[in-house]
């Protein structure tokens, strides 16, 4: 290994906690107005607490959409309606307990993936959801799947967008983008400043190769949307147990579980994702009901910088298991 990407991997777990080491922010105008808007339902989980939802649309289509994170919120996903309810699919916002429009309690206990499976229930019989779609992105994909294993009875259809099926796999191809990104000029060149003339901070490395990664890997927009800026500022930093749950997710592995999602699922991933697109290939094996979509021109917010195609693909799908001639796909 260079000494160049030793000097890189040593930075690696801070550049991993980028996102979660900036102080929280206080609640906005923007807030009350989303607590008293249309179609706005608070529903009690965990015994005690209150999480927000929200309806938009009409059809006869149900889709419960289950944010990343943890602790984003449903907000860059408010482009969902615009091209949803013209297919009559009425759409449910969530934001998951600890997040902004939520409570956020201080409790070490709640953190657990299996917890917020059971969160999710609780929200589908609050919203009195039946034979629903249900769609999990990033971190919401890795709970949709648990939640289909355990409650899969409910569901009518499945998706699993910008998730693979274990940790390990995702973790490692990540390293390896952000590895090739410090085998770039531009921050070898950086590199072998700090080494030769010590002026180069290591911060100013980590927010180059952050930078690259983000427009290469994460949302690859010269501008990123209204929707997506203001979920990042409403990101829940400030509860510490959030951790708790990130090394529970960082050992997470469905492999062995796979089989027991049963209903037509539409595993949807991205070229430019850092989620390889072979994972859903490996789902797809496993799976006795799944299609794979791989957008051609997307990255992790496919839905952003690839809306034709997510949301086509997504159309397609709900079409297909609607007029019941979802098939298979295999590769």
């Amino acid at each position: 290994m260079s000494r160049l990407l030793m000097i890189f991997l040593s930075l690696l777990p801070c550049l991993l906690l980028v996102p979660f080491l900036i102080s929280a922010q206080q609640k906005d105008s923007s807030y009350q107005a989303k607590r008293n808007a249309q179609g706005v339902k608070m529903i009690q989980v965990a015994g005690k607490y209150q999480v927000w939802t929200q309806k938009v649309g009409q059809g006869k289509i149900k889709l419960l959409l289950l944010h990343g994170g943890p602790v984003n919120t449903h907000e860059y996903m408010e482009n969902f309606p615009e091209h949803l309810n013209p297919a009559e699919v009425e759409v449910y916002f969530y934001d998951q307990l600890g997040s902004y429009h939520s409570d956020q309690p201080g409790d070490s206990t709640l953190w657990h993936i299996d917890r917020f499976v059971e969160e999710v229930e609780q929200v589908r019989q609050g919203l009195g959801l039946k034979d629903f779609y249900l769609l999990g992105h990033s971190w919401g994909g890795m709970l949709a799947l648990e939640y289909a294993a355990k409650y899969g009875q409910h569901l009518k259809g499945l998706i699993v967008s910008n998730m693979g099926y274990r940790a390990s796999s995702h973790n490692a191809y990540r390293r390896d983008l952000y590895s090739s990104i410090a085998n770039s000029h531009e921050v070898k060149r950086l590199l072998v400043q700090k080494q030769q003339e010590g002026n180069v901070p290591d911060s100013v490395i980590k927010q180059v190769i952050s930078k690259r990664f983000e427009e290469q890997h994460v949302l690859r927009l010269s501008q990123p949307p209204e929707p997506y800026d203001r979920n990042y500022q409403h990101i829940n930093r400030k509860d510490q147990f959030r951790f708790a749950l990130l090394n529970e997710m960082d050992q997470w592995d469905f492999s062995n579980r796979l089989a027991l999602v049963q209903m037509p699922t539409l595993l949807l991933g991205a070229k430019y994702d850092f989620i390889p697109t072979g994972d859903y290939y490996q789902m797809n094996k496993r799976m006795s009901q799944s299609r794979v979509y791989i957008c051609p021109e997307g990255s992790h917010f496919a839905m952003w910088d690839d809306s034709q195609h997510y949301f086509e693909a997504l159309i397609r799908f709900f079409k297909d298991v609607e007029d019941k001639k979802f098939t298979k796909n295999n590769k």
